[in-house]
């Protein structure tokens, strides 16, 4: 069973992931950073060091019997009167393993309607909506295998559209050297239904990272490079190809954290891609940039972020888990 879920995994993945773009705008909410502590080390990283099942929308992998009886969840105020909430709870099954739910909630706000003529016809709100099962499996004391599916749906006044994804992913993590790395395929699959029956691709992405602490030095390091399905990134209004180095950049994901004590972590990050497509063009700018602080109360873990969209200002995350149990 484990090595039939492996083979399905990669096997799917490695034949589709040339069919699907990531330059597709259907469901993009399904990109948005899940909780506050790697928002606040830079984005989705998928060899994080010590993750735990609320990332199971980043890595289904990360999911473990450990996670049994925990319950997580994070809320963001957006842009304008946009607001967005994830929750997830976890529990392992004796001879079946470790399964996961979870939900991703968008609400944009309340807009005016209005006809070709400019006549008002009322008000409509419009929301996104994702439902999550994860499944994992330990192949070893350090490996684990998970896969998830995702059932989507959004309303935009009378638009709607509905989709399937899968995801997929293999993390291993080994405690005497203090190093992790992961492997993750997600958003793979298709709508049912579209807007206007204009079908679009769902915003695939291929990611793979490492987390290391050095010997001797304060910070664990995290670094994945994402979007490995599509190589050429480029920003809004972009016509021309980016440099090489600058391309390579743009898939790039950068962060660290380190411990005060037993309760306290402090985080910082960087998201390339990010500050390209949000900087102003001043010589400092803080595009891109993120931090963030984990405290532990007791049997709750409190997480905070802030990561900088430049002029268009900054977005906080806060993020909740405990164990039930």
């Amino acid at each position: 069973m484990r090595l039939l879920l492996t083979i399905l995994v990669f096997f799917v993945g490695a034949q589709c992931t040339v069919a699907q773009s990531n330059t597709s705008s259907v469901f993009r909410f399904l990109d948005v950073t899940p909780t506050a502590r790697i928002a606040a080390l830079g984005g989705n990283h998928v060899g994080l060091y010590d993750a735990d099942f609320s990332l199971i929308h980043v890595n289904p992998a990360y999911l473990n019997s450990g996670a049994s009886g925990s319950v997580s969840v994070s809320y963001l105020n957006f842009f304008a009167d946009a607001n967005m909430g994830f929750t997830s709870g976890a529990y392992e099954f004796d001879k079946i393993g470790t399964i996961a739910a979870g939900i991703r909630f968008v609400g944009y706000g309340e807009f005016d309607r209005l006809d070709e003529d400019g006549n008002d016809l009322g008000n409509f709100n419009a929301n996104d909506i994702a439902l999550t099962g994860a499944y994992s499996l330990p192949l070893s004391k350090k490996i684990t295998v998970g896969a998830g599916i995702d059932f989507i749906h959004s309303s935009y006044a009378s638009y709607k559209s509905s989709a399937v994804a899968f995801s997929g992913g293999v993390f291993y993590q080994d405690t005497t050297s203090h190093f992790s790395a992961g492997v993750s395929i997600r958003n793979l699959g298709g709508q049912i239904t579209a807007y206007a029956d204009d079908r679009e691709p769902l915003p695939l992405d291929v990611s793979v990272g490492f987390t290391k602490k050095p010997e001797a030095f304060p910070f664990q390091l995290s670094l994945t490079l994402k979007k490995l399905n599509d190589w050429d990134l480029r920003v809004f209004g972009e016509t021309g190809k980016p440099s090489f180095v600058d391309n390579v950049f743009r898939h790039v994901i950068f962060g660290g954290e380190t411990n005060f004590g037993e309760n306290v972590t402090v985080r910082l990050g960087y998201d390339h891609y990010l500050h390209e497509q949000t900087q102003t063009g001043q010589d400092f700018d803080l595009a891109g940039i993120a931090f963030g602080v984990g405290i532990n109360i007791k049997s709750i873990v409190v997480d905070l972020s802030r990561n900088s969209y430049s002029r268009l200002g900054g977005i906080t995350r806060i993020s909740l888990k405990t164990d039930l149990d």
